[in-house]
């Protein structure tokens, strides 16, 4: 498999321990060396992996399955994260993918863009402007799931009379010049996307707060910064739910069935997060119902 975080690996560990399958006794665990990055070396790395034949490949993304079908037709692949597979290329449908790829996508007709959205304008009510700091860019994240996230973003914003600033941050390390943007276009509220480094995202938290901007973030890694730095807002599948769904095609197909014959799961439901200490820190007093409605509150 391309390289998991540690956290993510222990993870998919233990679910194919429930589901009975013993590292060492039933399966062995090879990972590639890669993280994301450029094209070219996740097709080296994809094709280091199916050099090796295992009988299935476990990854995160829809570039890592771009790249592993470039290098394989044949051998299962089985995701745990993807965005739009189908517009993507690398399934027929989800329902019926038909190819040599299964497991999860996070986003397709899910409505979670315009949701977030719905979310910002809920919790401040004034709200006219929307920025967003984008880190799902070419070439980690394919033009193809980036595109339908735009455009449901942008049809979102239309019907909720927000005015959106999109800023590309192509490099999640270094987020000071999209910061310095979107300072310039002056937001009433922030929607990041998570794939910034530990680091970087104290800072456009620090950015955030010292603006006094409400913020939403989709995917739950926030959880090491302390308050008030992190988002007032996450709203995202939940991601134990997401390995679960993964190892299940994991253990089918290790069984015999074809990934071609197995849906590709959207999440069952989304997790609301709601951070009162970040409301305090911005001086935002939150509606009530907002606060009752959030699967937990961080106080």
């Amino acid at each position: 498999m391309p390289d998991l975080y540690p956290a993510t690996l222990e993870a998919w560990r233990a679910e194919m321990r429930v589901l009975g399958w013993i590292e060492g006794q039933d399966f062995v665990i090879m990972q590639s060396g890669k993280q994301l990055g450029s094209r070219g070396p996740l097709d080296e790395a994809a094709q280091r992996v199916v050099a090796n034949k295992p009988d299935l490949i476990f990854t995160r993304t829809t570039a890592y399955v771009l790249a592993l079908q470039r290098a394989t037709g044949s051998i299962p692949i089985v995701t745990l994260t993807s965005g739009y597979p189908v517009e993507a290329g690398v399934a027929d449908s989800l329902a019926k993918p038909g190819r040599n790829v299964t497991g999860n996508a996070i986003y397709t007709e899910t409505g979670v863009w315009g949701k977030m959205l719905q979310l910002l304008r809920e919790a401040k009510p004034d709200i006219k402007r929307v920025g967003i700091l984008w880190t799902y860019v070419i070439p980690a994240f394919p033009k193809e799931e980036i595109e339908p996230c735009f455009a449901e973003l942008n049809s979102a914003a239309r019907s909720l009379n927000l005015e959106l600033h999109i800023v590309e941050v192509a490099n999640s390390d270094q987020p000071q010049a999209a910061l310095a943007e979107i300072d310039e276009w002056k937001p009433g509220g922030l929607l990041l996307t998570s794939f910034f480094s530990e680091k970087a995202r104290a800072v456009v938290m620090q950015f955030a707060v010292g603006k006094g901007l409400p913020t939403i973030v989709d995917v739950d890694v926030w959880t090491r910064i302390a308050a008030p730095l992190y988002p007032l807002l996450f709203y995202g599948p939940l991601n134990r739910e997401l390995m679960q769904n993964a190892v299940a095609s994991v253990d089918k197909i290790l069984r015999g069935s074809s990934p071609g014959d197995l849906p590709i799961q959207r999440p069952r439901r989304f997790e609301l997060i709601v951070n009162l200490e970040t409301a305090k820190a911005i001086g935002l007093d939150l509606p009530p119902v907002l606060v009752a409605r959030a699967d937990r509150v961080i106080e």
